[in-house]
């Protein structure tokens, strides 16, 4: 009776003398492992504030992002209620738009930021396997290895994947508390009811969170629990949670056309890449090879791809034989990677690239567990403990050497896309977007030499545009003419193809066509700002005051905090005559930035109504600010010109 009732209690591994013990606060052992795990791994990123932002999503999550620039209510409610590229994580872009009100667009605070919530992942991730029985050396071991393998850098240095290490605290704060609450004998409620909350945050954070039930059934299986029905059936909220975000994730991509697939492989090419990504997965838990933020597409699959679905059907075989022999503790690392790996292997959906190390975030973790208790359990045996510890001591030097060189690949677009194309060299993507990081700090000559090789790998629409940019920025607008029509020929349905050659057209004076231009971008892109802006200038330049009023209006409905657009509608209703409005406009761009013309184009609107004082105080207001007003204006005003 007494074998009977002990079995139905959740039970830890045996993994070590110290297993029993997992309070921190009373474990000086403990507190030794997770300080050194902590510690190492904010030296092997501490490189990373040094970083900028880069050309790889950053722009579209931060820098252009309009749900960020106000952090009000109306913002906020954007934040939750849009996806970006698809993707529905509205906690990680809040979190920005705080860092935005605070920092604008200072790249350091993002990145430590970051850094501490990966800190915090280590410090969960040593709770969470300390709580499933390790040691507090093995948990060290795991907590380290999670904290600096090479694989987390894409997470940690990149500041749109804000969303890994974000839903990943959640995560395994929600695991520890579940570990906890069968430790108890299931007895302190309190903790299951704190995961839910968690779970969402989780799943705010990134849709990968989905997992979480899963993974809570793994930790099931670890602990001993009966294998039976109720152990789903308790799980249900989760379930259903996780499945209302799937599908809101599933939507919202293919709202973003990101499901599309542009590879046209087979059902069984799909099926071989979900194999072959399995199988990469785990060797780099080993030995992180080839590390790239892009790992493109073939245009056809290799032999090594399907020769992958050997290896990956082994593993799988592997870990049913661990199970059969109850060998838990590897069953469990196996099944708690396989649970979080297994959506991510794209075998639905295309995306840009079917490897992604940022996919191993959250699942390398039952790795990692894996090899902790191996460590338990081989440690023991004093005749090769110190040949295990100088193994794990240089395995580990090796891998915080390899993440700060890693690291240092996430500096600045350049450093970044230069890298990539060392394994890249068949697609135009790491080519051209290093060219756009040339052609967006003026150096133009490299940024040309980078388009033109994109160009004679795959022409492409996006990229005759960008070379469109690129000379239309350094001045030649002609120039500039030839490849956005070259653009607009290839993908005629693109509106932002017409606005930039209506700006160019507008450039050289050919306003008509220009305009016409202009007017096929906006109908076709009606929420491509930049349309609405070079139209209103077009409209100025026209003498069409009234058009331009409608495109400043359109643009500060969703920019609002546009300041020198009110200047500009300002100067139109002062050409239309409505002198009081223009002020209005004029003291709201005064409001966010004192600039002399600012004053100047108000001052002469108080005086067209009469106000002479208030325009006497502006027109010398812009004086001061270093404005050379012109002598008839003074002397209309009524100011002696000294």
């Amino acid at each position: 009776m007494s074998k009977k009732n002990f079995s139905q209690k959740p039970i830890a591994p045996k993994s070590g003398k110290a297993a029993g013990n997992t309070s921190i606060a009373g474990n000086k052992t403990d507190r030794y492992a997770l300080i050194l795990a902590l510690v190492v791994s904010f030296l092997s990123f501490l490189p990373s504030l040094q970083n900028e932002f880069v050309n790889w999503d950053d722009d579209v999550n931060v820098l252009e992002n309009k749900n960020i620039e106000r952090l009000d209510a109306s913002h906020i409610k954007a934040i939750f209620t849009d996806d970006v590229i698809g993707n529905y994580n509205p906690l990680p872009i809040l979190t920005f738009a705080i860092e935005k009100h605070f920092v604008e667009y200072s790249p350091k605070l993002y990145h430590i930021d970051n850094l501490i919530l990966h800190l915090l992942c280590v410090l969960f991730a040593f709770l969470f396997v300390r709580q499933l029985g390790l040691s507090s050396w093995a948990s060290g071991l795991v907590a380290l290895l999670f904290g600096i393998h090479p694989m987390r850098v894409e997470s940690v240095a990149w500041i749109t994947e804000r969303k890994d290490v974000l839903f990943t605290v959640f995560y395994f704060w929600a695991l520890w508390l579940y570990a906890r609450y069968l430790k108890s004998g299931q007895s302190n409620k309190k903790l299951y009811f704190l995961i839910f909350p968690l779970f969402i945050l989780s799943l705010l954070s990134k849709i990968q969170a989905v997992s979480l039930p899963l993974s809570m059934l793994a930790v099931d299986y670890l602990m001993k629990r009966p294998l039976k029905l109720n152990l789903i059936l308790e799980k249900i909220p989760h379930f259903l949670l996780s499945a209302l975000f799937g599908i809101i994730g599933i939507y919202m991509l293919g709202q973003a056309k990101s499901l599309d697939d542009v590879t046209n492989y087979s059902i069984f090419g799909r099926l071989a890449i979900g194999g072959y990504t399995f199988f990469v997965y785990v060797l780099k838990w080993i030995f992180p090879y080839k590390m790239s933020p892009l790992y493109a597409y073939p245009d056809k699959l290799s032999w090594e791809i399907y020769a992958a679905a050997t290896p990956t059907l082994g593993l799988l075989i592997l870990t049913w034989w661990l199970y059969k022999k109850d060998k838990r503790e590897y069953t469990f690392a196996m099944l708690f990677f396989i649970v979080n790996v297994m959506f991510m292997l794209q075998i639905l959906g295309a995306g840009q690239g079917f490897l992604a190390d940022r996919f191993t975030y959250v699942p390398y973790l039952g790795l990692f567990f894996g090899t902790g208790y191996f460590y338990d359990q081989i440690r023991t045996n004093q005749k090769y403990k110190s040949m295990v510890n100088g193994f794990f001591g240089l395995y580990l030097l090796i891998f915080i050497i390899m993440t700060v060189r890693q690291t240092g690949i996430w500096k600045n677009g350049e450093t970044l896309w230069t890298h990539v194309q060392k394994y890249e060299t068949q697609t135009p993507l790491p080519y051209s977007n290093r060219a756009m990081y040339y052609r967006n700090n003026k150096m133009y000559d490299k940024a040309l030499a980078d388009f033109e090789h994109a160009l004679k790998i795959k022409p492409q629409g996006t990229t005759y545009n960008s070379m469109g940019k690129l000379f239309f920025d350094s001045g030649d607008a002609k120039k500039a003419l030839q490849y956005y029509d070259k653009a607009i020929e290839m993908k005629p349905e693109v509106g932002e193809f017409y606005i930039n050659r209506g700006a160019a057209l507008a450039t050289i004076g050919n306003y008509q066509k220009a305009l016409s231009d202009l007017n096929t971008g906006v109908s076709k892109e009606p929420d491509n700002l930049n349309g609405y802006l070079n139209r209103s200038l077009l409209n100025f330049t026209m003498g069409n005051y009234e058009a331009a009023i409608q495109d400043h209006n359109e643009y500060l409905k969703h920019k609002p905090d546009k300041f020198e657009m009110y200047y500009e509608r300002g100067i139109c209703k002062a050409a239309l005559k409505q002198y009081e409005s223009a002020i209005n406009d004029f003291t709201t761009a005064i409001n966010a930035q004192r600039r002399d013309i600012f004053f100047l184009e108000r001052g002469k609107a108080y005086f067209m109504v009469g106000k002479r004082e208030l325009a006497q105080q502006d027109i010398r207001t812009a004086m001061e600010l270093g404005m050379k007003v012109p002598p008839e204006i003074l002397q209309q005003v009524g100011i002696q010109n000294k």
